[in-house]
């Protein structure tokens, strides 16, 4: 058996314009998984992820805590938590909390998982 706590687990933490925290839970790299990413995104009052797509990934979005909105190709709809959210392979997604006042957090899956350059690239991260 493998676990890891939230709080000890890599995290990639990401500057404005696209201020956020990407905390790796379950990875190739750090658990082995085969077919899986999980982590949690944890975007700041007044800031957004970038917009981006993956295009032979699918993901699921799950908030955990805060408010804000997610896009997804030409749609938009509230994030609150509870609310379960799924992004089919190739379709535009952004996390938005531009009006709360407390860190939006969700919880995302991704399959295939990320290979790691690909998700550096895809997310902005230098």
């Amino acid at each position: 058996m493998q676990f890891i706590h939230e709080k000890d687990a890599e995290a990639d933490y990401i500057g404005p314009p696209h201020q956020r925290v990407i905390r790796h839970l379950a990875a190739p790299w750090n658990m082995g998984t085969k077919n899986l990413w999980m982590g949690t995104s944890s975007v700041d009052p007044g800031f957004t992820s970038n917009p981006h797509f993956h295009e032979d990934q699918e993901e699921i979005f799950y908030c955990i805590s805060g408010r804000g909105r997610i896009r997804v190709d030409d749609e938009e709809a509230a994030l609150e938590p509870g609310v379960v959210v799924y992004v089919p392979p190739g379709a535009v997604h952004q996390l938005i909390n531009t009006e709360g006042t407390e860190i939006l957090k969700v919880l995302s899956a991704v399959s295939p998982p990320f290979i790691p350059e690909k998700y550096r690239k895809d997310h902005l991260i230098k």
